[in-house]
């Protein structure tokens, strides 16, 4: 889409932006004021929720089973 109408978006996007904006729109966490700016930072802001995803199902996971085993 970028490619195609280079309108489309405010900036030039890549194929690691995809991620970037991604992972804040399905963790609900949003866009905030501070964002990164370059690949990299992007690349590891997608890493990090990612990671903080799996920790908050684990953590979440952890009484559930606890329950289910005292069952």
């Amino acid at each position: 889409m970028e490619r195609g109408a280079s309108n489309s978006f405010s900036e030039s996007l890549s194929r690691t932006d995809a991620p970037y904006f991604a992972m804040p729109v399905f963790s609900t966490v949003g866009f905030g004021d501070i964002t990164p700016r370059s690949e990299e930072a992007r690349l590891l802001t997608a890493g990090q929720v990612t990671v903080n995803l799996l920790l908050i199902g684990v953590a979440a996971g952890l009484p559930v089973t606890t329950v289910q085993g005292g069952r």
